[in-house]
């Protein structure tokens, strides 16, 4: 039995490694040389449901941004009554800003559908209501990397505890993923908390019209069909970061993550494998590790797992240095333990259950 262990455990080992020492390179990013009053408009797009008071407190962020021309488009999703009236009341006085309720049916993709039919300007910048810029400068980071389909980042903001470690931690691991994968020319998805993308694109492919019933998955659908028929840049500039607070319980951080990973159920096979392979390798690196230690372990065994250990946390700190959370540095080598068994176990559970709501 343990020659067969050993024979997928150094499988599993060696597709990890190809992962980290091949896609997992930081790669230098384009950049526009548009002079500011050439910049096209901006129309920052936001749908909300229920969450008029976190959206009315980062709204001054939106609103002092320091570019030349950009309005700001909310699309409420079937809020209660008192929600739409605090966030008519937070828009008065507000040239730039406009509010539409959706007559569509209850769903993020319609809202978003809507807010982008409605949007005056050629590109689009998504972001979510509980998201807030990091400084004036952010949707100008944003488009200076100049193509009809950017991905930006999100980060959490840093708390104590556990969770909030976890959900940080995770945050970078993915976003080591997707914007490697992104800067070799295999994009597979983006975070609709920071992404950016021409109208006209948008409106020709239609990412959502083969998944409208399907309440979550924008982002990725939006980057799998744009990607097919534009170039996509990546920006990981700290002025172009939307931060937001963690989820500060783990029922909370589960049902958030599960309704992530539950748009898996629809990526293409193309599109899949990229961050599924490396999940499953992962998984076997780590859960084959204590048959080793039970029967025998040789010496260059361990040699190659402490060897590949330290090549993963150096990658790791290299991506740190640009998307920040340095702090979770430190505990890397256990933090991927643990983001072993959580891949595992919440890939477990989103085969069996799909998330049914969008938040």
């Amino acid at each position: 039995m343990m020659h067969w262990v050993e024979i997928i455990w150094w499988l599993s080992f060696s597709i990890l490694m190809g992962y980290h020492l091949l896609i997992f390179r930081i790669r230098p990013q384009k950049l526009s040389k548009l002079e500011k009053e050439d910049l096209p408009g901006v129309s920052v797009v936001i749908a909300v449901k229920n969450g008029s008071d976190v959206l009315i407190q980062n709204l001054a962020a939106f609103l002092t941004q320091d570019y030349p021309a950009f309005e700001i488009v909310l699309v409420d999703d079937h809020s209660t009554s008192a929600e739409k009236e605090k966030l008519e009341k937070a828009i008065t006085g507000h040239s730039t800003v406009f509010l539409f309720h959706s007559d569509a049916s209850p769903g993020k993709k319609q809202a978003l559908s809507i807010g982008i039919e409605k949007a005056k300007y050629p590109l689009i910048l998504c972001t979510d209501a509980d998201c807030c810029p990091s400084g004036k400068e952010w949707i100008t980071s944003m488009v200076s990397h100049g193509s009809d389909l950017v991905l930006g980042y999100s980060p959490y903001r840093r708390r104590n505890g556990l969770l909030n470690f976890l959900v940080r931690f995770e945050t970078v691991m993915t976003a080591i993923q997707y914007f490697s994968w992104a800067m070799i020319g295999r994009p597979y998805m983006g975070v609709g908390r920071n992404l950016l993308f021409s109208k006209q694109l948008f409106q020709e492919t239609n990412p959502f019209k083969d998944h409208d019933t399907i309440p979550y998955g924008d982002d990725d659908l939006i980057v799998q069909h744009l990607s097919r028929v534009t170039e996509v840049s990546v920006c990981v500039d700290n002025a172009s970061f939307t931060y937001s607070d963690a989820p500060t319980s783990w029922p909370t951080w589960f049902r958030q993550k599960h309704r992530h990973m539950s748009a898996g159920h629809y990526y293409k096979m193309n599109s899949w494998w990229q961050p599924g392979i490396y999940g499953i390798v992962l998984i076997g690196h780590w859960c084959l590790v204590p048959f080793l230690l039970t029967y025998h372990i040789q010496g260059d065994l361990w040699f190659f797992l402490i060897a590949g250990w330290a090549i993963r946390w150096i990658t790791y700190i290299q991506w740190t240095q640009r998307l920040g959370d340095k702090d979770t540095r430190l505990w890397y080598p256990l933090a991927e333990v643990m983001y072993a068994l959580y891949l595992a176990g919440m890939g477990v559970f989103t085969l069996v259950a799909k998330k049914k709501t969008w938040n």
